[in-house]
């Protein structure tokens, strides 16, 4: 992760873990690498059992935009702080990371869009490297209201 320096918009490498069996697609963890990615994300079939196959993706990418600060600072103080991986159904029906994020917004946004969205808890060492990000770069201010109405659920599939 990035350590050295605190920049604006730092950006963290993410492995992620996933598994296709007869209930469909399932999260089943995420892993902060060393660094910000190398190149394009890479998906490898790890495991096929028949029934089921379990598929890693490497170099996936986590970035935090300071004006994003408020909607951290809320999913850190929840109960159990998250993280949502974002995809786009493949032509095969497999979903393909698009984007990770801290944000519940930014999730709440996707579904709108017909985005397929899972979420997983955030690992330690990102919910560090978060708050690290935060004392540097966020200012508190009024919680900002991306979204009018609603009752606040998300509909999101859980790891």
């Amino acid at each position: 992760m990035v350590e050295s320096q605190i920049e604006r918009s730092p950006v963290t490498g993410i492995t992620l873990m996933m598994q296709q069996d007869s209930a469909g697609w399932q999260l089943i963890g995420l892993f902060p690498e060393t660094g910000p990615p190398q190149g394009a994300a890479r998906r490898r079939l790890v495991r096929d059992d028949g029934d089921t196959r379990l598929y890693q993706w490497q170099g996936l990418s986590l970035r935090l935009l300071p004006d994003q600060g408020d909607d951290y600072i809320y999913n850190l103080t929840s109960p159990r702080p998250m993280l949502f991986v974002i995809c786009k159904s493949g032509e095969d029906g497999r979903p393909i990371p698009l984007r990770i994020t801290a944000d519940q917004d930014d999730c709440v946004a996707a579904v709108e869009v017909d985005e397929i969205v899972f979420r997983a808890p955030m690992p330690r060492p990102i919910i560090d490297w978060i708050r690290q990000y935060l004392e540097v770069h966020w200012e508190p201010g009024p919680r900002k209201n991306k979204r009018g109405g609603g009752d606040g659920r998300q509909r999101t599939r859980d790891s």
